[in-house]
C-alpha cells in the first residue's frame, strides 16, 4: 500500500510538472487595448484551441475554453468574475477529492503495522512453553522483533507517505492558483460589458428579492396571524376552563364553609343548652337548699325563745329554792337541767 500511495502521488507531481511547464507558454491570447464585442469570443475560442494542438492540454486553456462558451452563450461578460471564482473553486475541491485514495493509505499503513503486530504477540505468545524455557524464550524474542518491526516499519512508511503527499499538495495548490492568475490575466477588462442588460439584470434581481421578500413578508403576516388567533383561542377556552373550574372549587369551599359554620353552631348551642340546663338545676338546688337553711334558722329562733322562756321559769325555781332552803340541791339540779339544756341546744344547732 505504501508502494501504490507513492506511485500515486509521483504521477500526480508529473502531471502537476507538465501543467507548470505548459502555464510557460502563457498568455494565450493576444492582448488588447479596447474592449472587444462579446462576438469575438468565437475567435478567441479558435485561437485557445490552435494552442492545445501546438502544445498539448492545459489546466489555463480548459479554464479559458469554459469560460469563453459562457460568455458565448450568455452574450455577456457583466458576469465574469463570478465564473472565474465559481471555476477556481471547483478545480481546488477536485483537487482536493484526487487525495482521498493517498488520505486512505496514509490512514490504513498504520493499521496494518499495529495488526502485524498483534499478530506477532499472538504467535510468540502461541510458541511460549514453561517446560521449555530457553527455547520458548527463542521463539518469542524471534516474534516480539516481528511484532515492534511491523509497527516501526508501518509508521515510517506512514511519515515518508505523509510529507511526499504534502510537498505534491503544496505544488498543485501553486499550481492552481497561478492558474487562477493567469485566467484572470487573460479575460477580465477583454470584454465589453452590457451595461443596459447590467441595468436590466440588476432591476430583474432587485425586483425579485424584493417579491421574495413580499412573498416571506405575507407568509410571515398569515403565520402569525394564525398563531394569533390560535392562541387566542386556546387562551379563551383556558380562560373558560379554569373560571369554571374555580367558580367550582370556589362553590365547593363554600358549601364545606357553610356545613363546618352550621355544624359549629350546632355544637355550640348544643353546649349552651347543657350549660343552661346544668346552671337551672343548680339553681334549683340552691334554692332547695336555702329554703332548708332558712326553716333550720326559724327552728333555731323557736328553740333560743323556748331557752330563753325556761332560763326565765328557772330563774323563778332558784328564786324559790332559795326561799324555801334547799338551796344546794336545788342549785344541783338547775346545774344539771342547764347543762342538759345547752348540750341539746349545741345538739340542735350541729344538726342546723
Amino acid at each position: 500500500m505504501f508502494f501504490v500511495g507513492i506511485a500515486i502521488l509521483n504521477v500526480k507531481y508529473v502531471t502537476v510538472f507538465f501543467q507548470r511547464q505548459l502555464l510557460l507558454r502563457s498568455p494565450i491570447l493576444p492582448p488588447v487595448t479596447q474592449f472587444l464585442p462579446v462576438s469575438q469570443t468565437t475567435g478567441d475560442l479558435a485561437i485557445v484551441l490552435e494552442h492545445e494542438k501546438e502544445y498539448g492540454v492545459s489546466l489555463l486553456t480548459e479554464r479559458l475554453k469554459t469560460l469563453l462558451h459562457s460568455i458565448h452563450r450568455s452574450q455577456s461578460a457583466n458576469y465574469l468574475d463570478t465564473e472565474i471564482r465559481s471555476r477556481s473553486e471547483d478545480a481546488a475541491a477536485k483537487a482536493d477529492a484526487d487525495y482521498g485514495l493517498v488520505r486512505l493509505i496514509l490512514w490504513a499503513v498504520p493499521m496494518l503495522g499495529f495488526l502485524g503486530t498483534v499478530i506477532g504477540i499472538t504467535v510468540a505468545l502461541d510458541n511460549l512453553d514453561l517446560n521449555t524455557i530457553n527455547e520458548s524464550s527463542k521463539k518469542l524474542s524471534a516474534g516480539l522483533a516481528i511484532a515492534f518491526d511491523t509497527t516501526g516499519l508501518a509508521i515510517a512508511l506512514d511519515v515518508v507517505l505523509f510529507f511526499v503527499q504534502f510537498l505534491v499538495y503544496r505544488e498543485e495548490t501553486n499550481l492552481l492558483s497561478e492558474t487562477d492568475r493567469l485566467t484572470e490575466m487573460e479575460l477580465c477588462g477583454r470584454f465589453e460589458p452590457n451595461d443596459q442588460q447590467r441595468d436590466d439584470d440588476s432591476i430583474v434581481t432587485i425586483r425579485r428579492m424584493l417579491e421574495t421578500i413580499t412573498d416571506s413578508l405575507e407568509q410571515a403576516t398569515k403565520r402569525q396571524t394564525n398563531l394569533w388567533e390560535q392562541s387566542a383561542e386556546t387562551f379563551k377556552i383556558s380562560l373558560a376552563a379554569a373560571l369554571t373550574e374555580g367558580m367550582k372549587q370556589h362553590a365547593q369551599s363554600l358549601v364545606q364553609a357553610e356545613s363546618e359554620l352550621l355544624a359549629q353552631t350546632n355544637k355550640t348551642a348544643a353546649q349552651c343548652n347543657e350549660a343552661m340546663s346544668k346552671s337551672a338545676a343548680s339553681i334549683f338546688s340552691l334554692r332547695a337548699e336555702t329554703a332548708r337553711q332558712t326553716e333550720a334558722v326559724k327552728e333555731i329562733l323557736g328553740t333560743k325563745s323556748q331557752l330563753m322562756q325556761l332560763e326565765e321559769q328557772l330563774h323563778k325555781n332558784l328564786s324559790t329554792l332559795a326561799q324555801v332552803g334547799n338551796f344546794e340541791e336545788t342549785v344541783n339540779s338547775l346545774a344539771a337541767a342547764i347543762h342538759l339544756l345547752n348540750s341539746n341546744r349545741r345538739s340542735e344547732l350541729r344538726a342546723g
